[in-house]
């Protein structure tokens, strides 16, 4: 006979083995739908989420976005994850990470000097692209990606509105079709 290495009663009530859980908060740039197409390329805001991690269980990571229940459920340790964190460095933009023509050293680099977006890295001051080699060349090429991406905007939202109009001119010739048809079902009765 085998002798189970875990209490029974962990299944009676879920949040029993939460103390033998490790959980890590971290914030993920998610994308914001709205906002990109508004802009015109990618917006990414950041979001809080958590891994909870169970002692041994090499399978079952899961990553969750920061909801109440979580804050609830692991009080504590979100408590000291606020306290370390720092909540003013978050911000709205295209996340370096999502621009493909940088390295990740670059965005690194980039992080230090605390220019986390595209946009920051667009309006960044001289003096700091004096005293780091290859940042005129950087800022340069993200100034006019911010541009070229502005000036799309507004075409992209037209065309999006002219998707619209097309599905919904496409549903209401269905609706005609189905309509004529019942029409003619009634006639012929």
């Amino acid at each position: 006979m085998t002798i189970a290495d875990f209490d029974v009663q962990d299944f009676e009530d879920r949040t029993r083995s939460d103390n033998k859980a490790f959980v890590r908060f971290f914030i993920r740039p998610v994308e914001d739908k709205a906002k990109s197409r508004e802009a015109g390329r990618p917006i990414y805001s950041d979001q809080e989420y958590c891994e909870i991690i169970v002692p041994g269980n090499q399978t079952n990571r899961p990553i969750k976005p920061v909801d109440n229940i979580i804050k609830q459920r692991y009080a504590a340790q979100y408590a000291k994850w606020k306290a370390a964190d720092r909540p003013e460095d978050f911000v709205d933009g295209t996340h370096l990470t999502e621009v493909p023509w940088l390295t990740r050293s670059q965005v690194e680099e980039l992080a230090y000097l605390r220019i986390r977006t595209l946009e920051q890295l667009a309006v960044v001051g001289d003096d700091v692209c004096t005293r780091v080699p290859g940042l005129f060349d950087l800022k340069k090429r993200a100034k006019l990606l911010v541009q070229k991406a502005e000036e799309q905007a507004p075409i992209l939202a037209l065309q999006e509105q002219l998707d619209a109009l097309k599905n919904e001119l496409e549903v209401k010739d269905q609706t005609i079709i189905e309509l004529a048809a019942r029409i003619e079902e009634l006639e012929e009765d």
